[in-house]
């Protein structure tokens, strides 16, 4: 089973990502290109500079002239985080390398309000990874977010506060994955 699951490289969702959220918050379009870009920009410097101090060095720096109020110390913390191994084997993952592997039964879930990873951008090329798979299904959730949360005008009052829930509709598609190989 597969939630939210990204289809993409991760130098690509994370571009995705920037995108969206900017796009959320209203942000005028040609500021979300210019973030765009000086997000590639970031990237391509972590890509291609193997010496994590001079990476951190320069990602510290880009940091810093993107948000002029940053402290050198947080620009310093994130820029670390950024050229750690674990964020740059991230950005290097392909999912869909190992995906003609999968003979197991997949069950992919993405909501269609999530601003993390994208359904429709993710789900085609995980269903294309899978297409030797006879045991696949695919449904893309309207108006579930990344944590797979309905809207919140969905969710049920407790003590007169909404309280946030896990998708009934999720619940359901995981439920009928569950059960339908037994019916047969």
């Amino acid at each position: 089973m597969a939630l939210a699951a990204h289809g993409l490289p991760g130098s690509d969702i994370v571009i995705q990502q920037q995108t969206n959220v900017l796009r959320s918050l209203g942000t005028d379009q040609a500021q979300v290109e210019q973030a765009v870009k000086r997000q590639q920009a970031m990237l391509e410097i972590i890509r291609q500079t193997p010496d994590d101090a001079q990476a951190q060095a320069i990602v510290a720096n880009m940091l810093r002239q993107n948000n002029s109020s940053m402290d050198p110390a947080a620009a310093k913390a994130s820029a670390a985080e950024l050229t750690s191994a674990r964020y740059r084997q991230f950005l290097s993952f392909n999912p869909i390398a190992k995906l003609p592997d999968v003979k197991c039964p997949v069950l992919l879930l993405n909501g269609t309000a999530d601003l993390y990873v994208a359904a429709d951008a993710n789900m085609a090329p995980l269903a294309k990874g899978l297409k030797n798979n006879k045991s696949v299904v695919s449904r893309k959730l309207p108006g579930v977010n990344h944590l797979f949360q309905p809207d919140p005008k969905e969710w049920p009052l407790v003590n007169g506060q909404a309280k946030e829930i896990f998708s009934p509709q999720a619940q359901e598609a995981i439920r009928e994955w569950i059960v339908e190989p037994v019916k047969k």
